[in-house]
């Protein structure tokens, strides 16, 4: 899968590919956002985030206080970097319609983008035919799309992270500190956006340095700059008043941990909210449960922590099955569990996918090769491994060094969210991640298949 220098030719026709696929992508995510109608969409997360938002253009304060509260209190609830993305526009567009559909449009050009940045990082390592079908793929994958309609993290977290990996490839390739110190920056400001990315840039760098994947300035760089914008965050953090319980970000982690740890949780929570009136009145008990453990690890961590793990060993093979098969499976799987289901995260009508048939007919074909898709992922894993085999020792290839940090982002998402709280919508920021790696397990099978059809 060794992918030589383009020639001047081969390159421009690289990039009229790589123009159309970002072209198609944009188109997609423009005319949905366009179309669709969320009902309500300052609903859920999207009143924290409006209201972090509305406080910063307004007053230059972080919290999430109701917009006109007489008295805002500053907190560090819910990570900074999308409301500042929002405050931002609120100072250009104030909050009328004029500021919701710039944020719409802006998100779906972030979301084309993304394509592009992906794209071209799976070019370091993949053959350009196989990065143009992995392009394309992205492209049109359903979640990708109908993500950028809501006023949520996913989209902004989606770009940050494609545009630090990309970022680190041009460090490894040009043996640029700098570049690499950029690629920290934009993973710290992901890390920012969404909090579960906050030790990755520095892991990662440690990761590269110890398997000597990247020169030790690299790894020092990404490493500096990925702990830079955190770093600033958290000394503001220590000028704030100690929060009320359940009042922190730290309080929120717990929370996600203790609601994944309940394998019906999920399920409880839908039917509170869509079942009816006995459904409703049947789920009280597991939700109530839930919140009493919450209320416990919040009160004393230790005690709320041996509480939790009783309820462990009175089932350990159903917790078992539930972390390492049925989570990471549920984490990449389809249909949006905390919120409206299927692909929508919030009540949506005239959706594309709801009503033109050419759409509904990309959502059908996609949804059969969403497992597939898990699963070539999969075996991307054994395909790095047997390409690191190959080299014999030399020296890694900067597109190898690209495939292990796509490779390492993956592992690090899933482990999170399988250790917190794991559902579809979350992994949205990482499909085209997943993309490449099914994409390059196909060209590892190809090129084995080529192989031994020219051996017999």
């Amino acid at each position: 899968m060794a992918t030589p220098a383009l020639t001047p030719e081969k390159h421009w026709r690289w990039l009229l590919a790589l123009s159309a696929i970002t072209l198609l992508a944009l188109a997609l995510r423009w005319y949905y956002v366009s179309t669709a109608l969320v009902l309500n969409p300052v609903r859920g997360d999207a009143t924290q985030y409006y209201a972090y938002a509305w406080n910063l253009a307004n007053h230059g304060v972080f919290a999430k206080d109701a917009p006109g509260a007489p008295i805002l209190g500053p907190d560090n609830y819910r990570d900074p970097g999308y409301p500042i993305f929002l405050a931002l526009w609120m100072k250009m567009l104030g909050t009328g319609d004029a500021w919701y559909a710039a944020v719409l449009l802006c998100q779906a050009l972030l979301g084309a983008l993304t394509v592009t940045l992906t794209t071209q990082l799976g070019k370091q390592w993949l053959p350009t035919g196989w990065a143009i079908v992995g392009g394309l793929l992205m492209a049109v994958w359903p979640h990708s799309i109908t993500i950028n309609g809501y006023l949520l993290t996913e989209t902004l977290f989606g770009f940050l992270c494609a545009l630090g990996l990309l970022l680190l490839a041009r460090a490894c390739l040009c043996g640029s500190a700098w570049w690499a110190a950029a690629a920290g920056l934009a993973l710290g400001a992901a890390a920012l956006t969404n909090a579960v990315l906050l030790p990755f840039g520095v892991l990662l760098a440690g990761f590269l340095a110890w398997r000597k994947l990247a020169p030790r300035k690299i790894c020092v760089a990404l490493a500096v700059g990925a702990l830079l914008l955190p770093g600033v965050w958290a000394v503001r953090n220590t000028q704030l008043p100690p929060p009320a319980a359940g009042n922190s970000s730290k309080d929120r982690a717990l929370q996600n941990f203790v609601q994944g740890a309940w394998p019906n949780y999920h399920d409880a929570y839908r039917n509170s909210i869509f079942g009816d009136a006995v459904t409703r009145a049947s789920t009280r008990d597991t939700l109530h449960a839930v919140d009493e453990e919450y209320a416990a690890l919040l009160d004393s961590p230790m005690d709320g922590a041996k509480t939790i793990m009783r309820r462990f060993g009175q089932d350990p093979g159903r917790y078992a099955a539930w972390y390492l098969f049925e989570k990471p499976q549920e984490l990449w799987g389809w249909s949006v569990v905390i919120g409206q289901g299927d692909l929508y995260v919030y009540p949506t009508k005239n959706a594309p996918f709801q009503i033109s048939p050419p759409w509904i007919a990309l959502a059908a074909i996609c949804h059969s090769l969403n497992l597939p898709l898990m699963l070539l992922a999969l075996a991307g894993l054994l395909v790095a491994w047997l390409r690191r085999r190959g080299s014999h020792g030399r020296d890694t290839p900067v597109g190898y060094t690209s495939l292990i940090s796509v490779i390492c982002i993956l592992i690090f998402a899933t482990l999170v969210y399988t250790t917190l709280q794991a559902e579809p919508r979350y992994s949205i920021p990482f499909r085209s991640f997943e993309v490449l790696l099914a994409v390059t397990a196909c060209c590892g099978i190809a090129t084995w298949l080529k192989h031994m059809r020219i051996n017999k």
